[in-house]
């Protein structure tokens, strides 16, 4: 680091990630680094705070899309008031977007709970996992009912390796 500046390699390092990373959101044009006459990258704080607030969001499931508009609208407005309307608008959009997704994690969940409670009633089962050794088997009997019981007892439809 010299003059509040650094190099890519300490940012990457000191943000958790991988300098091509760092390239990518410069090519998406979610961040403009300083550079110098021979072309070195130098990040100041205010561009780590930015990459810091781009991680968040990528590492929270957010499509670089979303982050790139998010980031780009107060420039293309003509006053704060289009650009707090833009914004608003935005955030509500991808507030309701977490909600639903919120709501299909929590059924996820539930559902994931649910079979493993059913897979507990077979740890002492010494019968074979199979439709033939274990015709009665609570697993195979709830399938329809918790869809991911589905990826643990099939019809012999297994795996290939």
């Amino acid at each position: 680091m010299s003059d509040g500046l650094y190099k890519i390699g300490e940012v990457a390092s000191v943000l958790g990630t991988s300098v091509r990373t760092i390239r990518y959101y410069e090519e998406e044009s979610l961040i403009s680094p300083i550079r110098t006459g021979k072309g070195t990258r130098l990040y100041s704080a205010s561009h780590l705070q930015r990459l810091k607030a781009i991680l968040h969001l990528t590492r929270n499931g957010f499509a670089l899309e979303t982050i790139g508009n998010i980031a780009s609208i107060r420039e293309q407005c003509a006053t704060g008031s289009e650009s707090s309307r833009r914004l608003s608008r935005l955030f509500d959009e991808t507030l309701a977007g977490l909600e639903r997704q919120i709501q299909a994690l929590a059924a996820l969940k539930q559902e994931m709970q649910s079979a493993r409670e059913i897979i507990l009633t077979c740890r002492d089962c010494q019968r074979p996992p199979s439709t033939q050794g274990c015709p009665d088997c609570l697993v195979r009997q709830r399938r329809d009912e918790i869809p991911l019981l589905n990826l643990v007892w099939d019809e012999g439809i297994a795996p290939t390796s």
